[in-house]
């Protein structure tokens, strides 16, 4: 349980901070939407999130990374993992080399929890960060996901159409959260 609490809280906590750098560094714009929401809407838009994650972790960490391992060796179904991840977010707005870099490191990341801690963590993290984005009014994962995803507040960030994944203070984040993981592993191989 504990694992399970460390892993949402470390993902939502850590698109807190991508929001921070935001905030200090670019023009972002805020807007309410017209629609109002009813009371459940809330609990039905968290759910989804979770029900995204869980199909996410599923398909990318369980079974290309936990079964396809048995098939072609750990190391090459992470990286066919990674790739797949980050092709399978194509479709929700335009790459640059910001979104393609966070997209391949949160897969590292969310691999790395995967391996470490199971299914259940990295689904935990996977929707801390998306109920992160989703909580503040950014897009999860592009601007094609927010009418799917409707907040009662929206920001935008100027010349980043994919949202906060495509800027480099998610990549900064990402990077100390690999580290963060990696690290204390390293260094029990080491010592």
């Amino acid at each position: 349980m504990i694992i399970l609490l460390s892993s949402l809280f470390g993902g939502f906590f850590a698109f807190l901070a991508v929001w921070a750098i935001l905030a200090r560094s670019e023009v972002i714009a805020v807007s309410q939407p017209q629609p109002t929401f009813e009371p459940g809407s809330w609990w039905r838009l968290a759910l989804l999130l979770l029900i995204m994650a869980i199909i996410e972790e599923g398909l990318f960490r369980w079974l290309i990374i936990g079964q396809g391992r048995h098939f072609i060796h750990l190391g090459p179904a992470f990286v066919f993992s990674l790739i797949l991840f980050a092709v399978a977010h194509r479709q929700n707005g335009p790459f640059t080399f910001f979104t393609t870099v966070n997209l391949l490191l949160v897969g590292l990341i969310l691999g790395v929890i995967f391996l470490w801690w199971g299914i259940w963590a990295a689904v935990a993290a996977h929707f801390g960060w998306n109920l992160g984005e989703w909580i503040t009014g950014f897009t999860v994962s592009g601007e094609k996901t927010r009418s799917l995803l409707p907040a009662p507040i929206q920001r935008r960030i100027s010349a980043y159409p994919y949202g906060p994944e495509s800027h480099w203070g998610a990549t900064l984040v990402m990077m100390i959260c690999l580290a963060i993981l990696i690290i204390p592993g390293l260094a029990r191989l080491v010592g």
